[in-house]
């Protein structure tokens, strides 16, 4: 399986009052061109920080659903995997993920206590979406657990999920933490 990872791209965010979606269009566009020109993708998986702000400008929006689309498009059997980060509201991400999901776009929902799951493109992993958390996210849903670091938030969250740890599982977040294990990948 071959997955192609990004994050932060911060759409709409402007430096020195300068905006720089006409950059974004473009790195968009390389973007798109890279998954159709290699051909041989299953999935694109978005690591949070879409937008540059929790209210993003109408333009930023626009640009991302023009991508979405146009990539949709080009790509049909491409499974697209987005998840907020600290920069997005978790709620105008998971807008529409219902209905987008149909589509083989799967957005993060507002974190409810648990992790949401779906299945790699061709079925050898599971891909856990764990959009941005901040301890007082998870205290909420687990009131006896210690939680007062990200990492704790994490840890919680992990453990109280069904993880079948007998297959290839793959988390997808945008957290700060420590102690994760690296592989030849």
């Amino acid at each position: 399986m071959k997955i192609l990872h990004t994050a932060d791209l911060h759409l709409g965010k402007t430096f020195h009052e300068h905006p720089l979606i006409e950059d974004q269009q473009h790195m968009l566009g390389q973007l798109t061109r890279l998954l159709v020109d290699e051909g041989d993708y299953q999935a694109l998986i978005m690591a949070g920080d879409i937008y540059d702000r929790a209210v993003p400008s109408p333009e930023a929006v626009e640009l991302f659903g023009s991508f979405l689309s146009n990539l949709r498009r080009a790509l049909p059997q491409l499974q697209i995997i987005i998840i907020s980060g600290n920069h997005d509201a978790a709620g105008r991400i998971s807008y529409f993920s219902e209905l987008l999901e149909k589509s083989g776009v799967h957005m993060s929902a507002v974190f409810d206590g648990k992790l949401q799951s779906v299945p790699s493109p061709d079925g050898s992993a599971i891909i856990h979406l764990l959009p941005f958390l901040r301890p007082l996210d998870v205290r909420k849903f687990y009131p006896d657990e210690k939680i007062e670091t990200y990492e704790d938030a994490v840890r919680v969250v992990l453990e109280h999920s069904p993880i079948d740890k007998s297959q290839l599982n793959i988390l997808l977040c945008h957290q700060f933490i420590t102690g994760g294990k690296i592989c030849e990948s």
